[in-house]
């Protein structure tokens, strides 16, 4: 569009649709403290005048101002400045028109580029980059650095390589710029030919290029080794790098190392933590049940002033919801100044965990702005809680909507149809997720297939199975249908098909899979088989899991082997309620009375307390 500036005699009220050049751009808006900023209106595209102004223009009075022909730089860049201030990309495209009537000047075009970049004007960008006779390296590492932080590293790494060509030397802020686009395209080998290069030309001594470096090889390749020997060597470190390997610590599940590394900067005393320090920490106390440490972390964060931090406050509420009380982040969440959808997700998560689900309802519904996310922390909560229904029926409040499903979403209402085992239910929510495209996800694939089971379709189980992908890991799917098997009345069938995944190498042995074959075993009388996966589980440790202990009590008792029902009994550190149950049963099974009611006692001294299985056994002992 061509710009017309109009010289007028007279002053005459700006409106605010249009802009107008004022002879000295104000530094401040006039007159109220309390103005705010609209962003500009759309503009029509009919062809007519166009007058340029600067938007502080906007007062709560009616300002005058004589229009002034633009052919000062100065101004110009001003102007421009203002257009990303207030993100009005119209006044920057004015700017750009009236920039072309003058002679070309590399700082306005290298403004130009970056003004275009922060208002995601990409291919304007790449316009001025175009006109530009001689771009610079400033031109260039604001392309690199603006298509890198927009997801476009392909076209940030063709640049580098153009500026290369041209013979033009990258600064640090040009390294940093494409190091994170090989992070973002996933480049590892460019990566380390740019280690190399950063090495040659003298640049590892800029803090800002370790840093960038560190944050490249444990994206990258997620290496330790190497983010600590650029660490190791780094001549200077800022807040930064000590961040970095803090919460790459954390994210192995290092938690120990990373405290230990906090104290050691702690201790340099010229650094002082930041909202992500502290953010990193509490999550590994988060992650390491370290209720007492997160504690004196939280004191420490209020000590340095951010105790209103929202990214603080966000990871305490889940520290407090793994470690502490449901007043604690109730008490969190009341005093928080600031919250997001990230914290109202959290508190309804949270009230989950505690089994409140009238809370989290509450918390739902009260939520200033909803996303998909807090949809699916609810939906997740209503199946934790054992209220399928209720996940069902949000989820079809989701699809009615509009809103995005995500795959969470729907392995949540998946497992809610396994919750409420109705057949019907689980054929139409299968027959969405093939309709929609979804049963190509390995996620929700597993879930359907132990959905079909829990709703008692081992046919159409058999059948998801039979079709697996084979470059898929089936270790869970395998364990799915041995546990279909066993819970479907299948014993014969479990037994069959664990032996087959066995010889095949298809399954790994662990708690759920112990205690499936060892109910089979019991089910069918084959103590010898049982007594192996009795041996299994003593060498390879699994005796320490109270739910494979009780399977093997069930399963001596199933063969009318009571002595070693007892003596598994009497050796095993904590029992519950399903323990003596088992015992029961096994008496009960082999009409000895007499010894269930004396195991009924034992158990009431023990101080447990019974559940409806237990009474209906004891009453089954008097017949």
């Amino acid at each position: 569009m061509s710009t017309i500036i109009h010289p007028q005699n007279h002053p005459v009220p700006l409106p605010h649709h249009r802009h107008l050049f004022p002879t000295k751009p104000p530094p401040y808006p006039p007159c109220s403290s309390s103005l705010s900023f609209p962003k500009p209106k759309p503009k029509s595209h009919h062809h007519r005048p166009l007058l340029l102004a600067s938007t502080t223009a906007f007062s709560c009075h009616t300002l005058y101002y004589k229009p002034h022909i633009c052919n000062d730089v100065n101004s110009l860049l001003t102007l421009l400045n203002l257009s990303v201030q207030y993100s009005d990309a119209e006044l920057a495209k004015a700017v750009h028109a009236c920039s072309l009537k003058l002679q070309e000047d590399t700082h306005l075009g290298n403004s130009l580029v970056l003004a275009y970049l922060k208002l995601g004007l990409f291919n304007h960008s790449l316009n001025v980059f175009a006109s530009l006779s001689c771009p610079n390296l400033v031109t260039y590492s604001s392309l690199i650095s603006g298509f890198a932080k927009s997801n476009q590293g392909s076209k940030a790494i063709e640049l580098f390589m153009k500026m290369r060509t041209e013979g033009i030397e990258p600064n640090e802020f040009t390294f940093v710029a494409i190091l994170s686009a090989c992070i973002r395209v996933l480049e590892s080998e460019l990566g380390f030919q740019i280690h190399g290069l950063v090495v040659k030309m003298g640049f590892l001594d800029s803090t800002f290029v370790a840093n960038a470096l560190m944050g490249f090889y444990w994206k990258i390749t997620g290496n330790l080794r190497l983010v600590f020997k650029v660490f190791d060597e780094m001549p200077q470190r800022d807040v930064a790098s000590w961040n970095t390997v803090i919460s790459c610590l954390v994210k192995e599940g290092m938690y120990e190392k990373a405290f230990e590394l906090f104290r050691v900067m702690q201790g340099i005393g010229c650094f002082r933590a930041d909202f992500f320090t502290i953010s990193s920490i509490l999550s590994a106390c988060e992650g390491s049940n370290a209720f007492m440490k997160g504690k004196e972390v939280h004191a420490h964060a209020i000590r340095i002033g951010l105790e209103g931090n929202l990214s603080v406050n966000n990871v305490l509420i889940g520290l407090y919801t793994q470690c502490g009380r449901v007043r604690d982040v109730a008490v969190l969440f009341e005093s928080m100044p600031i919250r997001d959808v990230i914290t109202w997700t959290q508190m309804i998560t949270a009230y989950m965990e505690f089994g409140l689900v009238d809370l989290a309802m509450k918390v739902f519904n009260e939520m200033p702005e909803k996303n998909c996310i807090s949809y699916n922390a609810l939906m997740a909560g209503f199946c934790k809680n054992g209220e399928g229904l209720k996940s069902v029926k949000l989820f079809i409040e989701m699809v009615e909507e509009g809103l995005e499903l995500t795959d969470f979403s729907l392995s949540s209402v998946i497992n809610a149809c396994a919750l409420v085992m109705d057949v019907k239910a689980s054929e139409q929510i299968q027959g969405f997720c093939l309709k929609f495209g979804f049963g190509s996800n390995v996620c929700v694939e597993a879930a359907l297939l132990d959905m079909c089971i829990r709703c008692g379709r081992m046919a159409d189980a058999e059948k998801m199975f039979r079709i697996w992908p084979v470059e898929h890991d089936n270790s869970v799917v395998c364990t799915s249908m041995l546990c279909g098997y066993a819970r479907n009345g299948q014993p014969d069938e479990a037994v069959l098909f664990f032996l087959r995944c066995r010889l095949e190498g298809t399954m790994d042995l662990d708690e759920v899979t112990l205690t499936s074959i060892l109910g089979a075993c019991g089910t069918l009388g084959f103590e010898k088989m049982g007594e192996q996966i009795h041996c299994y589980a003593l060498k390879t440790g699994f005796v320490t899991d109270l739910g494979v202990l009780n399977s093997i009590i069930s399963m001596y008792a199933k063969c009318g082997n009571m002595n070693d029902a007892i003596k598994v009994f009497d050796i095993m550190p904590v029992r519950d309620v399903v323990s003596w149950n088992a015992l029961i049963a096994g008496h009960i099974l082999h009409r000895q009375g007499d010894e269930a009611l004396a195991v009924w006692s034992a158990m009431e001294e023990a101080g447990i307390r019974p559940d409806t299985i237990t009474l209906f056994l004891v009453l089954s002992a008097y017949r």
